[in-house]
């Protein structure tokens, strides 16, 4: 939908009797404070336009819906550039005066808008307008229009900050301006625009066919094609065939079909995740990848080859999303990787959004495939488990797949080794352990953090894929002054990295991962502290959990709007303790080094892995 749509001319003219509030507002329900942001808008833009000079009958857009989503595009300017090319250009419009900048990849501060919140670069979020526009609008490819975007900050003087070369990697892509930039906007505004096109390029924008466009299709398969990472073995063949012959024999249905695939770490669920989301793109489907964990969505966009490739961005799709737009059967493959993540409701900064997520996405799709490992929920907000993704889904009267051809059991992480993996989950769960220690997994144990320290940074000096992990028994100290330290242990000092691109910034290498940003993530090599709310009870001899060494402001084991745990959580909260160090203790593909806080649990672990 595009809630305005005029010549130059025409727009000139609405905008001097005031009439862009109204026909906007004819089309579009909104307040007063976003009509009056239209008014605004018109009323700078139409200067730009007469400083650019451009001609009478360039087509002029305002208020875009995006394909696929609820966003909507500020303003737009379609006609011809100096090649005779139909170009279209994307400008994302704020009324903000004052920026700074963040540490934060494609985030600002906007201080006087929003409270000092956190909003997305305001030309970063063009220039996602346009890979979206480009990724999915079937006329954008058919009449190969040239898509531009920009920002324009009309209120901003103090422009510094959101120029920063720390955004330099999206801004030489889509440029902002700023104040005291009008020249410079119309400037860019004539070299993609200085003509007009009489065949209305912006009704084929708003009115054409959504569906995945051959340039996003042929990127994704040649990324897959040339990276071994996402090569399918054994069970997880079967499981991947399975699913495409069962949506095969049931593509002329209209019931919905849910797919539960059950599989633990390192099984090479997110590989299948991925191809099967490649398989519906080829095939022109309405395909997404959905997860929870931010991290995950930014390392698996990147790692297609191992570089980052815009376009592919499309395809990884938030869980917050769903529960705004809660959309119904939108899409027509929603691909769900580490599904027991999932939460009851998404959260939006401090509001919760939704009612039931599960639900959102079954309603949202025609077919829903669920990775999930209910030994991975780690937070007490982790909600989705196979039977309720069972119920929500027969309620819904969709056709529930989950037999053994969807169960994923051999191990592609460890070195493939099953006996690591059970002696861990025996350890953490206090069943039998039976271990040989006859295989080429490197299992080390140390007495000294300091030892410790040193054998895992040669490591990671050696393999850049290794990291430095810890159970979250640290208060988060420097994440507002980065001259702290988080971790103190006998004289070594430590600082944490919990930002969601953790594990493929080699700048961050030796600060510490965290939970909530390496699940689903695989490392070469990996050195773990385990906290000492992981103990060995000598008496009992049995491991147990002390959720008291949590720092107070932990937020794994409250629910929203509580201050602190709830009694009746207790016995979930030493489930989560312990399923937290079985996804830590499951990163590393080739070793792990480990250190206890706890000297019984250390004693312990040395007991069954070095054991001859």
């Amino acid at each position: 939908m595009l809630a305005y749509n005029e010549t130059i001319k025409q727009f000139n003219n609405d905008v001097l009797n005031n009439q862009i509030m109204t026909k906007i507002a004819s089309k579009l329900n909104a307040g007063k404070s976003e009509q009056t942001a239209w008014k605004d808008a018109a009323v700078y833009m139409k200067n730009i336009l007469e400083l650019a000079g451009l001609v009478d009958d360039i087509e002029i857009g305002m208020e875009l819906k995006i394909p696929i989503t609820n966003n909507r595009i500020d303003f737009l300017i379609a006609g011809l550039n100096a090649n005779l090319e139909k170009s279209l250009i994307i400008i994302e419009l704020k009324r903000w005066s004052a920026v700074s900048k963040t540490n934060k990849d494609r985030l600002v501060n906007a201080d006087d808008t929003r409270y000092g919140q956190d909003s997305l670069h305001p030309s970063y979020q063009a220039y996602t307008y346009k890979l979206n526009l480009e990724a999915y609008n079937e006329n954008i490819t058919n009449e190969n229009i040239q898509v531009s975007s920009c920002s324009y900050l009309h209120n901003l003087y103090e422009d510094k900050d959101i120029k920063d070369v720390f955004y330099s990697n999206f801004l030489q892509m889509s440029p902002v301006f700023a104040a005291t930039d009008n020249q410079l906007l119309a400037d860019f505004i004539k070299r993609h625009v200085n003509k007009a096109y009489h065949h209305q390029i912006l009704y084929k924008i708003e009115n054409s066919k959504i569906i995945p466009a051959q340039m996003l299709m042929d990127t994704l398969s040649g990324e897959l094609t040339n990276s071994k990472v996402f090569t399918l073995l054994d069970k997880q063949e079967i499981c991947y065939q399975n699913i495409m012959r069962t949506i095969k024999d049931h593509e002329n249905t209209n019931q919905k079909q849910v797919f539960i695939v059950r599989g633990g770490a390192g099984t090479g669920k997110s590989v299948i995740a991925i191809k099967l989301l490649n398989e519906f793109i080829q095939q022109k489907k309405l395909a997404f990848y959905v997860t929870k964990n931010s991290a995950v969505r930014n390392v698996y966009s990147k790692k297609l080859s191992g570089k980052e490739n815009a376009h592919l961005k499309t395809l990884f799709l938030s869980t917050i999303k769903i529960s705004r737009d809660r959309p119904k059967n939108q899409y027509e493959c929603l691909v769900i990787d580490e599904a027991h993540r999932l939460p009851e409701r998404s959260k939006s900064g401090n509001i919760l959004l939704g009612e039931d997520l599960i639900r959102e996405i079954i309603e949202s799709t025609k077919i829903s495939i669920f990775f999930i490992d209910e030994k991975q929920q780690v937070d007490i907000r982790d909600y989705a488990t196979v039977e309720k993704i069972t119920n929500t889904a027969k309620q819904l009267c969709s056709q529930v797949y989950d037999n053994e051809n969807l169960r994923l059991l051999s191990q592609f992480r460890c070195s493939g080794n099953d006996e690591y993996i059970n002696a861990v989950e025996g350890i953490l769960y206090n069943e039998e352990v039976t271990f040989e220690n006859n295989f080429e997994y490197e299992v080390k144990i140390f007495d000294s953090i300091h030892n410790w320290h040193e054998a895992i940074k040669d490591k990671i000096d050696q393999t850049p894929n290794s990291r430095m992990l810890a159970g979250d028994v640290f208060d988060w100290i420097s994440k507002d002054d980065s001259t702290l330290f988080d971790i103190n242990i006998d004289g070594l000092s430590l600082q944490w990295n919990k930002d969601t691109t953790f594990s493929a910034d080699e700048s961050q290498k030796y600060r510490v991962g965290h939970i909530d940003t390496v699940q689903g993530l695989e490392f070469d090599y990996i050195g773990l502290i385990i906290g000492n709310d992981l103990i060995y009870n000598s008496l009992t001899k049995q491991v147990e959990t002390d959720y008291t060494k949590h720092p107070d402001n932990a937020g794994h084991f409250r629910r929203h709007g509580r201050r602190a745990p709830l009694g009746g959580d207790l016995a979930q909260i030493d489930m989560i303790i312990r399923n937290t160090y079985n996804v830590l203790m499951k990163r590393g593909m080739k070793g792990i080094y480990i250190y206890c806080m706890d000297k019984g649990l250390n004693d312990y672990l040395k007991s069954i892995f070095y054991q001859r």
